[in-house]
């Protein structure tokens, strides 16, 4: 009994001893492998999009019982490197040594090898730039293959990995694409040996402004698409002040129009974002931007609406009056639709001048047209960026200037019975920003800037 309890932990015993070697003899194996193996490996671009010359720099330790012989980069498909250049820093400890490298490369397989002589030697510091790599265009996350010999290793021998090397980067927008298309043509690189070309009309700097501007281009929009329906209900509530038989009520729209039309957009800009501010009224900048817009086209659409509405016929009020309408009821259903019908141009024209007057934001910091084109011009030192902005602008005044001219046509036609003016053909070949409406009209010109 006694000794077959003796034999049983006896066996136990040595379980757990054997159990205990076989731990620590893993751990130890653990704990020592970092220092048989190139440790630290790491992969970086110096490029944030593909489809361009790119610079990989990758670092790493050789390990304490290492001497490295060659190195293998084995870059994944769709990446170029026939043009690829090596250049190859080694450290030991705080002292540089001088690398002596051969490159060899194979672009149908996209392998770059490194061969050293001498090798490297243990617990290196190794610092490996890989230049002028033609990255493919679809951008993500790509593993780099990198393998490695060591010293007398021969060429049956397996070549070590390191393993989890990656690297990232974006896909590049469609017009960076086209541009970089364009650098490689030759009637550009004519085109841009003329120096005017070159400086106003870069194709490559045209590709990348129009997308950019566009964003600015519908701000402007915004603003003036905003403002305009507000300023045209307070013109038309000043205009009804200052036809007013209040003295005091007429006084008051008379101050308001002659002060806004008597100074400068740009000053009344400034008093706003900056005078009020400093009174602790603050505001969004696009709710100021419109507040400004509204009340400094209201004085001009209330001018044109006094004077369209002035323009009517008496007997019109007296028609009305006869049929048992109220002045306000003459007003809403016969005067005003008359009056708009007459001030459509003024107020067409006015439409282009506030949507041009959106430019002077940019001294505010409101990111219109304007303020982006200068910022592109200012990082990329070419102007094409401005003559992109002129034809955004130009995309809206254009039809609404041959606009107001064919309403004129019609408003003359309409209370004069003049008949329509025939455009000759070969006007109708011409286009719009070379002809405008160039009609002989009697339409009356109402009071506008």
């Amino acid at each position: 009994m006694i000794g077959a309890c003796m034999f049983d932990l006896t066996r136990k015993y040595r379980q757990g001893t054997l159990l205990s070697v076989l731990v620590i003899f893993l751990l130890l194996l653990t704990l020592a492998a970092p220092a048989f193996a190139m440790s630290g490996g790491k992969v970086t671009v110096d490029r944030d999009t593909g489809g361009q010359l790119t610079r990989f720099t990758f670092a790493a330790t050789t390990g304490a019982d290492e001497t490295v012989s060659r190195i293998d980069f084995l870059f994944p498909e769709g990446f170029e490197v026939s043009k690829a250049r090596v250049d190859v820093t080694l450290l030991e400890g705080l002292k540089r040594i001088d690398a002596i490298y051969e490159r060899r490369i194979d672009p149908q397989t996209g392998v770059v090898t490194v061969l050293f002589d001498p090798a490297v030697p243990p617990g290196s510091n190794l610092f490996m730039q890989i230049r002028e790599v033609m990255t493919p265009i679809a951008g993500g996350t790509y593993v780099l293959p990198v393998e490695y010999r060591l010293l007398g290793d021969s060429a049956e021998t397996t070549p070590r990995a390191i393993d989890g090397l990656s690297f990232k980067y974006k896909t590049p927008p469609r017009e960076e694409v086209i541009s970089r298309w364009l650098d490689g043509q030759g009637w550009v690189t004519t085109w841009n040996n003329v120096k005017f070309l070159n400086l106003f009309l870069k194709p490559q700097q045209f590709v990348r402004a129009v997308p950019l501007l566009f964003a600015g281009w519908l701000m402007s929009l915004a603003l003036v698409l905003s403002a305009f329906p507000i300023s045209i209900i307070g013109g038309l509530g000043t205009a009804f002040m200052k036809m007013s038989k209040v003295p005091p009520v007429r006084w008051l729209a008379s101050i308001y129009i002659n002060v806004i039309r008597g100074t400068p957009l740009f000053l009344q800009i400034f008093v706003v974002f900056i005078g009020l501010r400093t009174t602790g009224l603050r505001f969004p900048d696009f709710v100021s931007a419109i507040v400004v817009l509204a009340f400094n086209s209201s004085a001009y659409l209330a001018e044109i609406f006094r004077a369209g509405i002035q323009s009517i016929s008496k007997g019109q009020f007296e028609a009305a009056s006869s049929l048992g309408m109220s002045y306000w009821q003459a007003m809403r259903y016969v005067i005003i639709p008359q009056t708009v019908r007459r001030v459509l141009p003024t107020m067409t024209s006015e439409f282009i001048l506030l949507f041009k007057d959106t430019a002077l934001f940019a001294a505010v910091g409101i990111f219109e047209l304007m303020l982006r084109s200068q910022n592109f011009v200012s990082r990329s030192g070419n102007l094409t960026a401005y003559v992109v902005a002129a034809l955004y602008y130009l995309i809206i005044t254009i039809p609404l200037i041959n606009l107001v001219g064919r309403l004129e046509v019609k408003l003359a036609q309409s209370e004069h019975g003049v008949a329509a003016p025939t455009i000759k053909r070969r006007d109708r070949r011409t286009p719009a920003l070379l002809s405008g409406p160039d009609f002989d009209t009697t339409a009356a010109k109402h009071e506008s800037r």
